[in-house]
């Protein structure tokens, strides 16, 4: 009986902490908006309003996903590249 090979392919993820500000994390989105040309603050603003519980936007190449939901006091985002993935919360009053 003859064996064949498959490839895998297995990622390890490292976990660390760090800290930066809000006004940070929102410059980051403006440029991550600006070059991806999703409409993230525009999606901000329907969290506010209540039209939305959540919202997410994917990219496939290169490989980006931003998904964003709010709670009583922050915006929570998950943005997830080839790279690595990173979570943060946003304080209101700093977002909107």
């Amino acid at each position: 009986m003859r064996s064949t090979l498959t490839k895998v392919y297995s990622k390890k993820a490292e976990s660390e902490v760090n800290y930066t500000t809000p006004e940070h994390i929102l410059e980051e989105m403006k440029i991550l908006e600006k070059q991806i040309g999703w409409s993230i603050f525009q999606s901000f603003e329907m969290l506010k309003e209540g039209k939305a519980d959540s919202f997410s936007f994917t990219k496939d190449r290169p490989y980006n996903y931003l998904y964003a939901r709010m709670t009583e006091d922050a915006i929570i985002i998950k943005l997830r590249t080839e790279i690595k993935d990173i979570e943060f919360r946003l304080p209101i009053e700093n977002v909107l």
